[in-house]
């Protein structure tokens, strides 16, 4: 018997229909002498550190850094079912398939399954890049044998591993130095976490530091013998007046700009025309749909993973989690087939029907195809029943397959400069000449420039008179703060974000930090656990998101370093490197990754009793604060807050004459939500309390009190 197992029930289900004569069965699809089963995702994950050792269970100092000699996984509550039907199956296999997705992690899944059971026979791979029929029975014919994918694997478990490892051992050491500042909550840190939140907090300062500047734009109508257009002054390096980028900003040199040019006559020095097309887009990977979504759709970057799932898994579009924006050459001889499936489909007739599949875009080479293609629709009609989230993603997709079908926009660019009393002014426009794929999609980040029939047809050495010049008082603006989709793509660009010229080159190399599949999982993270929030459309750090950064070292915030990382994890997933190298070196620096966070170990404010550290905490019934050891219940001490720091304690109430009438010791006279008591000066050993009598004394008889 010939096993698949598959990552997913739906992929499962789109290999038993390619293998025909399913017969489904409890957790199973038997076909003849192949039986096909699934995983729900990865069944297994790693043990918590008190899986290790039980005192591990308490967060201490001393402890770290934790380094597991063998690695322990735990079976997944909600799988265990599952996973003992595919324990059962194979025992009874001959040989077993890995379906797991075509990525590292789908590698892994399946190969960590048969290492759970202790499988031992022969282990072949499918690879299904798209579930549609024809996409399946290419994979059933061209299974191959599972052991070169052996560095996949291990490179997924190099990730898997690592973030381990810096995960939890930052985290204590982090959450350690909280406490030893007064802080009671779990301060979380992550290799790719971190450097993105790093992102955000930087353009937020940024945005808040920012001090905006005046200055000006000077334009000029100006005159010519065919016609009048609009040019803008263009300052000389040796200008007075200017900023450090290049902005005019001194009005005093305004004013005599504009009064050394108005009304004088000028010659046109230059007048240039270019013929230049520009090409449709390419077609989108995750992160480049992820930003597309966001802009057009208000779509969070899980929301769109999740669709392009979705999408992928009803067999519409292809595998979603991809960086890549091209698409194999191998596969132009379907499109014509798929172009005549999207014609029929509202919202894209016009711009399917009108292709033309004799056309080939930059967008087919296989040399630039990675692991996997771009996103593109398969062809497959979706179902009425679609909902309008996924019919929209759906359609932004398709589109950007189809626009690779539309000959390129061609214009005709032009660019005039004129000298007016020594000085410079220019203006740039286009003539349209062929809209080509622009037609039929507006891209956003096309150019609103003005366009070609502005201007008159002026060539070089024409006279033109200023007829009138103006200057327009303009401020300088702050960046714009990320909004999901722009967070993903920075990301994936982090390259952009760093001065240093060879850590630049390594970070785009290295294609960012995180990848296609985590990206939006990371940014759901970093939300649920209140370090970003949504404000509207921006996403924003919170006051605890902003503090983590701070109290964190430069090498677990610095995208550089995880960069580093995800290219030996490439590294490992070619060949090039080994697992166990890589771990190697990342227990070996740990300990100087948490060096910086945990210090000298002196907490900022001791125990008076003990030394440790206070924390601050909110007392459950009202709400108010208080700061407690750390080191309770050895050390009992209770301290009130004072504006955020620990108060002086309150005097120990004196000793009463009056004994304890359960154990003997004194009583002391309280005071209470409810008025004056008497309690035992043996608490919390002994708990009895008794109301004041009118005479002052403790009222022994009373049944209120004293249970």
């Amino acid at each position: 018997m010939r096993l698949f197992i598959a990552e997913k029930p739906n992929l499962a289900k789109a290999i038993a229909n390619g293998l025909g004569n399913g017969r489904t069965e409890s957790g199973c699809i038997r076909c003849g002498s192949d039986v096909v089963t699934w995983c729900f995702g990865h069944m297994l994950e790693l043990a918590w550190p008190q899986d290790y050792k039980p005192e591990y269970s308490q967060w201490r100092r001393e402890h770290l850094p934790i380094i597991p000699s063998e690695w322990k996984y735990k079976v997944k509550k909600e799988a265990a079912k599952q996973l003992a039907v595919i324990g059962s199956l194979l025992r009874e296999a001959d040989s077993v398939v890995n379906a797991g997705d075509p990525d590292r992690e789908g590698q892994l899944l399946v190969d960590e399954v048969l290492e759970h059971f202790g499988y031992r026979g022969p282990v072949a791979r499918i690879w299904l890049p798209s579930l549609d029929d024809k996409s399946v029975h290419i994979a059933l014919n061209d299974i191959r044998d599972n052991a070169p994918y052996a560095p996949l694997r291990d490179a997924a478990r190099a990730r898997s591993l690592a973030d381990w490892l810096v995960g939890i051992n930052a985290t204590r050491a982090l959450t350690i130095k909280g406490r030893d500042s007064g802080r009671s909550e779990v301060l979380s840190l992550g290799r790719v976490q971190t450097p993105t939140l790093a992102l955000v907090v930087a353009r937020d300062r940024e945005i808040t530091n920012f001090n905006p500047v005046d200055y000006f734009v000077l334009r000029a109508s100006l005159v010519h013998t065919a016609g009048e257009f609009t040019a803008n002054f263009v300052p000389s390096e040796m200008q007075a007046g200017l900023d450090a980028s290049g902005r005019l900003v001194d009005f005093t040199q305004v004013a005599a700009v504009l009064e050394r040019v108005n009304g004088v006559e000028g010659v046109v020095t230059e007048s240039l025309r270019e013929n230049k097309t520009k090409a449709a887009p390419l077609p989108y990977s995750l992160s480049s749909l992820q930003k597309a979504a966001s802009t057009r759709l208000g779509m969070s970057a899980q929301e769109v993973l999740d669709i392009a799932q979705s999408l992928y898994e009803r067999k519409l579009t292809t595998y979603p989690r991809t960086d890549c924006r091209y698409l194999p050459v191998e596969q132009y001889q379907e499109a014509a087939a798929v172009l005549a499936a999207l014609s029929s489909l509202s919202g894209l007739e016009q711009i399917a029907g009108k292709a033309d599949a004799s056309l080939k875009s930059a967008a087919w080479n296989t040399r630039k195809v990675t692991a996997h293609h771009a996103i593109a629709p398969t062809g497959e009609l979706p179902p009425d029943n679609l909902k309008p989230e996924e019919r929209s993603l759906y359609t932004m997709i398709a589109t950007a397959f189809c626009l690779q079908f539309h000959p390129p926009m061609r214009y005709e660019a032009r660019k005039i400069t004129v000298n007016l009393a020594d000085t410079r002014w220019e203006i740039a426009g286009r003539r349209m000449v062929d809209a080509g794929w622009t037609a039929f999609f507006k891209d956003d980040e096309e150019d609103d420039r003005q366009e070609e029939e502005s201007l008159p047809p002026i060539e070089q050495g024409d006279a033109v008179t200023c007829r009138t010049v103006e200057s327009v008082k303009k401020k300088t603006s702050p960046p714009s703060r990320f909004s999901e989709g722009t967070l993903i793509e920075a990301m994936a660009n982090v390259h952009r974000f760093v001065a240093d010229a060879d850590a630049k080159a390594a970070l785009k190399e290295a294609r960012g930090i995180g990848t296609e599949a985590t990206r939006a999982g990371v940014l759901e993270t970093l939300k649920e656990r209140g370090y970003l929030e949504l404000d509207k459309k921006s996403i924003v750090s919170t006051p605890l998101g902003r503090e983590i950064i701070d109290l964190t070292p430069s090498a677990l915030k610095d995208p550089i370093t995880t960069a580093e990382w995800e290219s030996r994890l490439e590294a490992i997933a070619q060949g090039r490197e080994t697992l166990d190298a890589f771990l190697a070196e990342q227990k070996k620096i740990l300990p100087d990754l948490l060096a910086p966070i945990l210090g000298d170990g002196r907490p900022t404010f001791p125990c008076p009793a003990c030394g440790a550290a206070l924390n601050r905490r909110k007392r459950k019934q009202d709400g108010s604060w208080f700061w407690g050891c750390t080191a309770y219940p050895d050390c009992p001490v209770i301290l009130p807050d004072d504006n955020g720091k620990p108060g002086k304690a309150r005097p120990k109430p004196a000793l009463s004459e009056y004994a304890c009438p359960a154990c003997g010791k004194p009583l002391v006279k309280r005071s209470g939500a409810k008025g004056e008591f008497y309690g035992c000066s043996g608490y919390p050993g002994c708990k009895k309390t008794w109301p004041v009598a009118p005479n002052g004394a403790p009222d022994f008889n009373a049944k209120k009190r004293g249970k």
